[in-house]
């Protein structure tokens, strides 16, 4: 028996190397060496799985942070905290829900929650160690554009080095000290 877990893993690895259009039942359960009546079993359906798939995209990063002690320890542990969890990221799997997310309305609204859930994470830690709201936000929507910016250079096969941007990023927001 095939876990939902293994249909995101397996979901996440068809957007990264194969982009949202070729992800289907067919696809994933071939992958997964399975019939399509487990996916049905476990699903109902592809709006059932889609909807349990984005819940699980987005939960994700809740959990991680959770694993690293996120909110305990200061700004400054917060924000390399949240440095490591984008390193970790399933970038070529992000910017294929990204570019998903431009055809499918309940994609789309997944997306601006997750990204919405960043923007509001990174920019407390960014306030706790700049001290000023208008900084804070200016360097959050920075980071999100380098964040951003990756995922869709690395999925059009530019693998440029986010730890260096990433380093440069908390140089620049440490810099900035308050």
């Amino acid at each position: 028996m095939v876990s939902a877990q293994s249909y995101f893993d397996g979901a996440l690895e068809v957007l990264a190397e194969h982009g949202f259009t070729e992800l289907n039942v067919g696809r994933l359960c071939r992958g997964l060496g399975v019939t399509s009546g487990s996916f049905y079993h476990h699903f109902g359906g592809w709006p059932g799985f889609v909807e349990q798939l984005l819940d699980h995209w987005e939960n994700r990063q809740v959990l991680l942070l959770r694993e690293r002690n996120f909110g305990s320890g200061g700004p400054a542990a917060d924000f390399a905290a949240l440095m490591d969890l984008t390193l970790d990221l399933p970038h070529e799997a992000e910017a294929a829900i990204r570019a998903w997310a431009m055809n499918d309305e309940t994609v789309r609204a997944a997306q601006k929650r997750v990204d919405s859930a960043r923007l509001r994470t990174v920019g407390r830690a960014v306030k706790g160690i700049v001290g000023d709201t208008r900084l804070a936000r200016t360097l959050t929507a920075l980071g999100m554009a380098v964040l951003v910016g990756h995922q869709q250079l690395a999925s059009a096969g530019e693998h440029s080095e986010l730890a260096t941007l990433l380093a440069e990023y908390a140089r620049l927001v440490h810099s900035r000290a308050g």
